[in-house]
């Protein structure tokens, strides 16, 4: 996973478990049950963990670009 991609996982990872938290907090206040806020949010969260925490391949677009090699300075006479 590049470094982009790991931006992407975490504002994935946040707006995932936002977005059914709040859904589920409607959702829960208007049935006055506080089981279905957790169960939604939970949900979130199962779908979250599969989409943010295996390296699926849309997280590698952006390689990391290494040096080929580093010169030693032990190499040099002087």
């Amino acid at each position: 996973m590049d470094y982009e991609g790991q931006q992407l996982a975490e504002l994935l990872f946040y707006w995932i478990i936002l977005a059914f938290g709040a859904v589920g907090w409607i959702i829960g206040f208007f049935q006055q049950d506080f089981l279905i806020v957790f169960q939604a949010w939970l949900v979130g969260v199962v779908i979250s963990i599969i989409l943010c925490v295996p390296d699926w391949p849309f997280y590698n677009r952006h390689p990391i670009q290494w040096l080929e090699s580093v010169p030693d300075r032990r190499s040099k006479v002087n």
